[in-house]
């Protein structure tokens, strides 16, 4: 699929020729779609666009259709145009457009959940795993149907290896961020990040401030924890240690023998970052190897994620920590 792309590329950025008459010759392409051209035709439908307008002015954002019961469609969103008070408006790829009631957001992931109920049925998007990207993997971003311009943007990009990152600054809390160099506009935050065959990968919730074409995505991994946080609780409950890890069980042979890791070692988590003002700055350190939280298992990254989302703010975990050979237990008060 990824020659698909660069050939796409090859034929419309060649410099036009001249033929033997010295007449200019120019590449035309008839009749010829990609596989990423076919895979956004197959998901426009589920990504639509969140408006609301605050002391005069107009915001926007996109949103993707995740998840529907018997009585509602609900919609991920950002967090960026979320205003106590202000009235929410969710308009399809049809530009049909229905009022949306906001269920859940949360600061720390930057991510939002509304509720709408649109007098017709609706597709909800296709999900993956984000657990199993690799870094180098090509991706795309869409954003929802401007009202004004009936633009309807996506961009396309290659994956860097997946990790962690803090969405708000000061927070204890590391999201699971999917890294693309992409173009992502203000308007696209809020949409879709999909695999090639136009499954759910993650939303696109940040972008880089420095003008590189970066772009970060909230993990569907992470979107799942939230999404039954948001139903059960109206908000995001989870405990902090401000640290960030690596899944030993994703770690090369000369990795493991670098950090002096057995290669028989294949679950728990490495600690690779320990946050200043943190709950873990005292406790951790880079090198730690995290076996078990209050007796159970840390198999990897996500085992590791969905824990914190089992504790609060306060409560007081009890780690199993591999640390230079020897195992040790250290108790830790959460964020």
């Amino acid at each position: 699929m990824a020659w698909n792309a660069i050939l796409t590329y090859k034929l419309f950025s060649e410099t036009p020729r001249r033929d033997d008459s010295g007449d200019v010759t120019e590449n035309v392409v008839v009749d010829y779609s990609t596989d990423l051209s076919e895979m956004a035709d197959d998901v426009r439908s589920s990504i639509v666009t969140v408006s609301t307008t605050v002391s005069g002015l107009k915001h926007t954002c996109s949103g993707i259709l995740y998840a529907k019961d018997e009585e509602a469609v609900y919609v991920f969103t950002s967090d960026q145009i979320i205003f106590e008070g202000a009235d929410l408006t969710v308009t399809f790829d049809s530009s049909a457009s229905a009022e949306a009631e906001i269920v859940a957001s949360d600061s720390e992931s930057a991510a939002a959940l509304l509720k709408v109920t649109p007098p017709f049925e609706v597709t909800v998007m296709r999900q993956a795993s984000s657990e199993v990207l690799r870094q180098g993997e090509y991706a795309a971003a869409m954003g929802g149907r401007s009202p004004i311009t009936n633009a309807a943007p996506v961009s396309f990009g290659v994956i860097s290896k997946p990790g962690q990152r803090r969405l708000l600054a000061g927070s204890p809390w590391f999201s699971d961020i999917i890294e693309i160099d992409t173009a992502v506009t203000a308007e696209m935050l809020g949409g879709p990040l999909m695999n090639v065959g136009g499954q759910l990968v993650g939303m696109c919730v940040s972008r880089s401030a420095s003008g590189d074409r970066m772009a970060y995505a909230l993990s569907v991994s992470e979107m799942r924890l939230l999404f039954d946080e948001f139903m059960e609780n109206g908000k995001a409950v989870r405990g902090a240690l401000g640290i960030t890890v690596r899944s030993i069980g994703d770690m090369l042979a000369y990795e493991k023998s670098e950090r002096d890791i057995r290669l028989d070692v294949l679950s728990g988590v490495l600690v690779t970052y320990v946050g200043e003002n943190t709950a873990a700055e005292e406790a951790l350190y880079p090198g730690d190897i995290l076996m078990s939280i209050d007796g159970e298992e840390i198999a990897d990254e996500k085992s590791f994620r969905a824990s914190l989302y089992l504790h609060e703010p306060g409560d007081t975990a009890v780690l199993q920590v591999l640390r230079e050979g020897e195992t040790v237990e250290v108790s830790v008060e959460l964020q």
